[in-house]
């Protein structure tokens, strides 16, 4: 397989994944996100595996192609909530030259076996509204809307 955990040494190809990222991103809402380079303490973070954080990347011939990094969580502390272990799906990415290659599915299915593996009773994502190619994946994928996040930009 070509999924494997990420290392301090992969960390300037997921740096470069994650401008790739932040546009896409500022493109679907320009009124809320930019174009960005992610936080470097927190990469590094996030490849030591501290803070419950994990990072899968997808490698083909020597270069990162794609990464998707999780986070497991506990259950917010309201009484209404049932007492759940959640793996959070924080950020998931493919070069554009390599979707439609089934490596997002494939990040997606490393990232269910590693929930499954650290007891999470659940995975869950957010997706930009206008994302609708993402979107599309986790539905393939099995993921369900639970909740919408709604906002109004004030004139």
């Amino acid at each position: 397989m070509n999924i494997r955990k990420a290392t301090s040494a992969d960390l300037p190809q997921i740096k470069a994944l994650y401008s790739l990222l932040f546009e896409q991103l500022a493109n679907y809402e320009p009124d809320y996100l930019q174009p960005a380079l992610q936080d470097e303490d927190f990469l590094r973070k996030v490849v030591a595996a501290e803070d419950n954080l994990v990072a899968f990347i997808y490698v083909i011939d020597g270069q990162v192609t794609g990464f998707a990094i999780a986070k497991l969580e506990e259950s917010p502390p309201y009484h209404c909530f049932i007492p759940l272990t959640c793996m959070y799906l924080m950020d998931i990415v493919v070069d554009e030259t390599s979707r439609g290659k089934g490596i997002g599915k494939a990040l997606i299915e490393r990232v269910k076996q590693w929930s499954k593996e650290q007891g999470a009773d659940y995975l869950e994502l957010s997706v930009l509204a206008k994302n609708t190619l993402a979107e599309a994946l986790y539905l393939r994928e099995g993921f369900e809307t639970f909740t919408k996040s709604m906002r109004m930009k004030i004139e």
